[in-house]
């Protein structure tokens, strides 16, 4: 029985019109190349479709590799070279008895499937997925592949590699080292802020924090533990000899020409230490007002408070919210010349070549209230303090605000107005709490729907609050799918949403009186303050984010 041809099923299935089929065929004649491409390339279809509908003619197994992660084999993956893979279009994902499972774009390659038996010495079988799929597969399993034999150079050379000094054209050859600097890699490419190496039982995860959420990536056996997390304190000066205490470090590298900092803490566990890198990409476009996610609006409200030549701008959130990249971004803005900065931090995330920066360092007495008393005495204009820790700080802060500084600072609470009440809570006075602070900004940050993916969903499913109606009826509102682009999270990357609270006339005689922090709050929505949820609605209304992704950052 002859076998249906490729077009005759798209229009069978309604994925074509007779029209676009004519017209790809006539490209087909002229052009000689295949006849999916070509529908791809006119975008009558996409890849997906192309998969499915040919999975169905030619009888083999589909299958999306970004939804069976956790069940990729990684002695299946090392089997063929990396450049061999990207080259061909093909993935290897499991191996079962004497048959590996390939992932390929066309199953009916028959001389691949031949140079892939030659290669690996295993029988083939054929699944069939899209470009992209293989592509992302390929980029997130074997960028950091070791095979069997560097981890036995890794082993057998241990105590070479811990204790002794290398040049650097023999470090970029040590097996460890390329696995230690493959898995940096890997993370940078991958987006991540965070890697984890979280020694178990019987082997070493590798995790990544990927836009805010926990991602498992791979294990690495347990004989190589130490060693790794060993490699990693020589990368951040501490000290390999000490496994008892927790330490911290820092280094850094240059990758596709931005500066990638990088900073260290180690902590004993009871499987051997755990080692946290933190990602900091000093790049200039990240530390700009305009690239945060602030509406227009409040984006001029902000600027003009920064502006001012004296006064305290206090920036609240919870860990994690991104509320140093916003100090640094402010920074930026309004540095000048003739404008002397100072910042006291606790670590110094970032450096600047045209910023005095001060790392708090208890050790020595070195705090927040010492070092900026000492900055003090330094004629600065500028000072930025990490965080107000305690009363000691608050009050110095707001009596450098009244002597003509401005001064940009942190603090933790869960929105704009109750950051008032807690520095009333903290013993501050309510007079210079109203003198000081001018202007409080709350901010998260909220994941961004994959565009690859979302899907359009019906806004009556949800019950919505009085406060965000107005913002969202009558919008076209999206949810996460996942796709092979995300990683199946259904999400990429993140943006802030930012609540800006002007300290008014009226607030400050509120102050005074000592008002509740909701009363406070009625007025400075009633002067314009739009909430953490009003702008999580406007990003979901934009088709920016989810209503799932709005309850869990703000609720």
């Amino acid at each position: 029985m002859d076998r249906e041809r490729l077009g005759e099923i798209l229009l069978k299935k309604d994925l074509i019109t007779q029209d676009q089929l004519n017209k790809a065929l006539n490209l087909q004649r002229s052009s000689g190349d295949k006849l999916g491409k070509i529908l791809i390339d006119q975008n009558y279809i996409n890849p997906e479709e192309l998969v499915e509908v040919l999975s169905y003619q030619r009888g083999f197994d589909s299958i999306d590799l970004s939804k069976i992660q956790e069940r990729i084999d990684p002695n299946a993956v090392n089997l063929i070279p990396r450049e061999f893979a990207q080259k061909r279009n093909i993935f290897p994902f499991k191996l079962e008895d004497n048959n590996l499972f390939v992932a390929m774009f066309d199953p009916l390659d028959i001389n691949l499937i031949d140079e892939v038996r030659l290669i690996t010495g295993y029988n083939v079988k054929s699944f069939i997925t899209t470009v992209s799929s293989i592509n992302n597969a390929i980029k997130r399993y074997m960028t950091d592949d070791y095979s069997l034999q560097e981890i036995r150079e890794i082993i057998d050379d241990q105590d070479f590699i811990i204790t002794e000094k290398f040049e650097d054209e023999v470090v970029e050859e040590n097996p460890l080292v390329k696995l230690a600097n493959r898995i940096i890699l890997k993370a940078v490419s991958m987006g991540a802020s965070d890697i984890h190496i979280e020694p178990q039982e019987k082997n070493c995860a590798i995790r990544f924090r990927i836009d805010g959420v926990m991602q498992k990536i791979k294990d690495v056996p347990k004989s190589v533990q130490r060693l790794l997390i060993s490699r990693y304190k020589i990368m951040g000066g501490m000290d390999i000899t000490e496994s008892r205490l927790s330490q911290d470090g820092r280094s850094s590298f240059n990758y596709q020409n931005n500066n990638i900092d990088l900073r260290l803490a180690s902590i004993p566990t009871v499987y051997g230490e755990n080692i946290t890198i933190r990602l900091l990409n000093v790049s200039e476009n990240l530390f700009r007002i305009k690239n945060l996610g602030i509406k227009k609006d409040d984006e001029d409200k902000y600027k003009k408070m920064i502006s001012q030549p004296n006064g305290s701008i206090v920036i609240t959130g919870p860990t994690g919210s991104g509320k140093t990249t916003t100090l640094y971004a402010s920074l930026n803005y309004i540095s000048s010349p003739d404008k002397k900065i100072f910042t006291i931090e606790d670590p110094v995330e970032y450096r600047f070549n045209s910023i005095m920066q001060v790392q708090v360092n208890p050790k020595v007495g070195m705090d927040f209230s010492r070092g900026l008393r000492a900055m003090l005495r330094s004629d600065p204009d500028i000072i930025m303090v990490g965080e107000i820790r305690d009363l000691e700080t608050a009050r110095i802060v707001m009596q450098a605000s009244i002597t003509g500084h401005l001064v940009l600072t942190t603090l933790h609470t869960n929105d704009a107005p109750s950051t008032l009440a807690r520095l009333m809570q903290m013993g501050a006075e309510s007079y210079m709490i109203s003198s000081a602070v001018s202007c409080i900004v709350a901010q998260r940050l909220i994941r961004v729907l994959c565009p690859h993916c979302k899907k359009e969903t019906d806004i009556n499913n949800y019950a919505l609050e009085d406060e965000i109606k107005p913002i969202l009826e009558g919008k076209k509102i999206y949810k996460s799918v996942g796709c092979s682009q995300c990683n199946s999270l259904g999400y990429s990357g993140r943006t802030g949403i930012f609540s800006v609270l002007v300290v008014s006339k009226k607030i400050r005689n509120m102050l005074l009186k000592e008002k509740s922090s909701d009363e406070i709050a009625e007025v400075a929505k009633q002067e314009g303050m739009k909430t953490l949820l009003q702008r999580a609605a406007e990003k979901v209304a934009e088709g920016i984010t989810s209503l799932e992704e709005m309850y869990r950052v703000v609720y």
